[in-house]
């Protein structure tokens, strides 16, 4: 949801995790911050709820309430309150967060003509190219290893776990969504609820445009790969808020850009018109279906 006012612009945005981990406050905090930076604001205060099942103890709510304290205050966000509930329907813990942010004036204006965010209405059409930032699967392969730890420690190597552990930084977006506002991109959607193959859909939808994708251009961490392979995942399919899809009629440019900052960033197809959805794979080439449930569900439930 979108306000003006004469002052500036306020926004709102939120996202959700569940799971055993203490962590998850942190993914659904990571989603929301990150779509207002999309939308061009600056996060300024959010509200949380975690729902805990009828037979878990308080004591983790508490535990998933300060570590969501922690992270707020590293990143100099202001929470305004947690509320604790149980939830007879919740078969694990779950943790809603909802966060506003503000744009000044001054810079509403800016945005308005360098037609940066989805929620400022503008559009991108046939001819834009993708361009996908970071990786696939980030995000759901750090839950992943949060409730399954003892198993990955005992399957992995002490160094695969730290590296794993490494990518937490990833989670929030930065310098990114700088560049691509200097750079007037038409389109920034985060990838998190059904993974890259439901960002893409959607992508497609709301812009009335069709899809050419080269499969072998989107980005994974060896990582994500080695992980779903051991839970039998789809890591196309697998949460990854912190990493964007961008359209812009200068892909190379961006990447460009993106890479001078070390910054992971790689053209990955094109929207074009009409309404087919096409990934190629090699000498391969099938049709994007539509979203499908995200895989961490297979790990959480």
């Amino acid at each position: 949801m979108e306000l003006r006012t004469e002052a500036g612009r306020f926004v709102t945005a939120s996202g959700m995790a569940c799971g055993g981990s203490r962590e998850i406050g942190t993914y659904a905090l990571a989603a929301a911050v990150n779509e207002l930076k999309a939308a061009g604001a600056s996060c300024v205060g959010v509200k949380g709820t975690i729902q805990i099942p009828l037979k878990t103890e308080f004591s983790k709510a508490y535990s998933v309430e300060k570590s969501l304290y922690k992270v707020c205050r590293k990143r100099k966000i202001e929470r305004v309150e947690t509320i604790i509930q149980r939830n007879p329907l919740m078969r694990a813990p779950a943790v809603m967060i909802s966060a506003i942010g503000y744009e000044p004036k001054e810079a509403v204006l800016q945005s308005d003509t360098q037609m940066f965010s989805k929620t400022e209405g503008k559009s991108c059409g046939a001819g834009h190219e993708i361009v996908l930032v970071k990786w696939i699967g980030l995000e759901g392969m750090l839950r992943i290893a949060d409730e399954k730890e003892e198993e990955l420690r005992r399957r992995f190597a002490p160094v695969f776990i730290r590296q794993i552990q490494s990518y937490r930084k990833e989670l929030f977006a930065g310098k990114e969504l700088e560049i691509a506002r200097r750079a007037g991109v038409s389109e920034v959607r985060q990838i998190t609820e059904g993974g890259i193959l439901a960002a893409l859909w959607e992508l497609s939808k709301e812009s009335g445009c069709g899809l050419d994708l080269d499969l072998k251009r989107i980005s994974i961490r060896q990582e994500t790969i080695e992980v779903c392979e051991q839970y039998r995942l789809n890591p196309y399919l697998l949460t990854s808020a912190g990493s964007f899809l961008m359209a812009t009629g200068e892909g190379k440019a961006l990447t460009d850009m993106l890479h001078d900052n070390q910054i992971q960033a790689s053209i990955i197809g094109r929207m074009t018109a009409g309404n087919d959805k096409i990934i190629h794979n090699g000498e391969d080439v099938r049709y994007l279906d539509r979203p499908l449930p995200d895989e961490i569900y297979k790990i959480l439930l």
